[in-house]
């Protein structure tokens, strides 16, 4: 960087807020060793949009950074380069209760919308496993999904429109503040999954749903990985839940080491939600405790104690990581194939004396499998994670790694879908960030470019 780079950055900005301390350097990488060279924190879209133009005239990488919870889902460690830290974007410049939308600044965490939405009676239903510090801009850019997504689906369903600056610094708009507001491409859904390779996004209109009447967790005990994956179809096609997750025995078993039980009975678990008018949660509760009534060990929980059931499940990951940290697989099935593939890959791990645990979005196919193995052992326990790609790919699905910095796992991913898939991509890419300063560390777009570098 030329010398008047930081200068430049400052007049924008305000010295304060271009950091080159370490702390700051290290708060927005995904890997100690590969740390970006200055951390900006814009207040708003105009510095958002002058800070990319001054990036763009000197080709300096830009990597857009918000809670930084998810980004290793789809991000590649990067040396160099300027972090963009969006969480000065903290506006709620509209909420409209009658219209149950709401147009926000990106920077504004889940904790912070579902308290402002809640004075309303509404609510944003996005729910990522890494919980309410994640910022909007962050679950709009990966398109964030949680255990609700069987309920309430994904971070796309919510929104109406985004504001965004272009790798260009110039602000585009994108949807409306009404739900049929697409006249060409739905530039809006487009956008949001991209990880900031398209653009940053700034600002974002999304619609709102009324808070439920009642909820209720219901916790669902079972002997045997069998008799718990029965249970989930049974209760996905039957009652109609807005979440259910399975957590095996060693995932439980994590959580006790690490002092975080979960709560409830039964050597594998079910985890069930249900919300909505209180009439029909107490029925469906009631269908649950008639149904099962001898075959599981059940307890209810509501409120406080719910929230306690959902926060142990959201630390699984981190009960297996310790120190060291832990590989993270991730598996894509057809719901109905879901079953088959935990037993089989429960047998597995049995098997073999893995440290190995499972917890499966049951009601959408998606199944995480968490390795007492740091990532830097990738390679030392390949042979153990074929084993699961090839179930997977038997049952119709996909197994992939998802933080480990592996190329040919990123190119199977984006095959998968089809090869021409690759060459659109980057055509794409090319087409709205020709110098390509906009998170040139995206996994696909990594690999997409990877002939080049």
């Amino acid at each position: 960087m030329r010398p008047t780079f930081i200068k430049e950055l400052e007049d924008i900005l305000g010295p304060a807020r271009v950091r080159q301390d370490m702390a700051a350097r290290q708060a927005a990488a995904l890997d100690l060793e590969f740390l970006p060279e200055i951390v900006v924190f814009p207040q708003d879209s105009e510095q958002v949009a002058r800070v990319v133009s001054l990036a763009g005239e000197e080709g300096i990488p830009l990597i857009p950074w918000g809670a930084g919870n998810q980004a290793f889902r789809g991000l590649l460690p990067l040396r160099g380069g300027i972090a963009i830290n969006l969480t000065g974007l903290q506006r709620v410049l509209e909420f409209d209760q009658d219209n149950q939308t709401a147009y926000v600044e990106a920077g504004l965490s889940l904790a912070q919308l579902k308290e402002t939405f809640a004075a309303g009676r509404l609510f944003l239903p996005l729910d990522p496993v890494e919980g309410e510090t994640c910022t909007l801009g962050g679950c709009i850019a990966s398109n964030a999904s949680g255990p609700r997504k069987l309920g309430y689906g994904s971070t796309k369903d919510y929104l109406l429109g985004l504001e965004v600056v272009l790798p260009t610094g110039e602000i585009v708009r994108t949807g409306g503040k009404t739900v049929k507001n697409v006249q060409d491409y739905d530039n809006t859904r487009f956008l949001a999954g991209s990880w900031g390779t398209l653009g940053i996004i700034t600002k974002a209109m999304v619609k709102l749903k009324p808070l439920p009447e009642k909820e209720a967790t219901m916790v669902l005990g079972f002997t045997t990985l069998d008799e718990a994956c029965e249970a989930a179809y049974t209760l996905r096609q039957e009652w109609g839940p807005v979440a259910l997750e399975l957590l095996d025995s060693q995932s439980l078993a994590a959580l006790e080491r690490t002092g975080c039980p979960l709560p409830g009975q039964g050597k594998e678990r079910l985890l069930v939600a249900f919300a909505g008018f209180t009439e029909a949660v107490d029925w469906q509760v009631d269908q649950v405790l008639m149904g099962f009534k001898g075959k599981a060990q059940i307890n209810i929980y509501t409120g406080t104690e719910a929230q306690a059931v959902w926060e142990a499940r959201r630390k699984v990951f981190a009960a297996f990581s310790g120190e060291k940290g832990a590989l993270l697989g991730q598996v894509s099935l057809p719901f109905t194939s879901t079953a088959n593939f935990i037993c089989e890959a429960g047998k597995f791990i049995f098997s073999q004396g893995l440290k190995a645990g499972m917890v499966a979005h049951f009601g959408n196919g998606h199944v995480h499998i968490f390795l007492e193995h740091p990532p830097a052992a990738y390679l030392e326990v390949r042979e153990f994670l074929s084993v699961f790609e090839e179930q997977a790919m038997k049952e119709g699905g996909l197994f992939l790694v998802d933080n480990v910095w592996d190329l040919e796992s990123i190119r199977k991913k984006v095959e998968n879908r089809g090869a021409a898939l690759l060459p659109l991509l980057k055509r794409i890419k090319e087409a709205l960030d020709p110098k390509g300063i906009l998170a040139p560390n995206s996994k696909v777009i990594a690999y997409a470019l990877a002939p080049q570098r």
